[in-house]
């Protein structure tokens, strides 16, 4: 079981990640259970509207994307039950980041993630593995 962060269904979403979304893409493959807070769904609309407004994937592409995220075989948590432990980390990361090490925790999965910042978060238990992402959108 792993807790995917944003960064890393993103990327696998545009396959921009020569490594991280490849990675993602192969824990798919294999069938491993992949986890996330309802957050993620937020959180990748976003980016894929920034990239809209950029101009650099189109809105139809956009909304496709969003159509597979949709039935990708992620189980979403709430995050109010995390709520708690994300605010004790504040002082270290944000609430967003927050959420998902604290969803990590919680289930005793590591995080992929592409921010590198999260891999050594102090007061944070969760085992954090980053996973290069690609800066393109295809």
């Amino acid at each position: 079981m792993t807790v995917a962060d944003a960064s890393v269904v993103v990327d696998m979403l545009l396959n921009t990640g020569a490594s991280g979304g490849g990675t993602l893409a192969q824990r798919f493959a294999r069938g491993e259970a992949i986890r996330a807070p309802h957050l993620l769904d937020v959180e990748v609309g976003h980016t894929l509207r920034r990239f809209t407004l950029r101009g650099e994937i189109s809105v139809d592409r956009a909304s496709a994307l969003l159509d597979i995220l949709a039935v990708l075989r992620i189980r979403r948590f709430a995050h109010t039950d995390l709520l708690p432990r994300a605010f004790a980390l504040r002082s270290n990361v944000s609430m967003y980041d927050g959420i998902y090490l604290a969803l990590a925790e919680m289930l005793n999965a590591p995080l992929l993630t592409g921010d590198a910042a999260l891999a050594d978060v102090p007061g944070c238990t969760a085992a954090v593995e980053i996973l290069p992402v690609g800066a393109a959108t295809g």
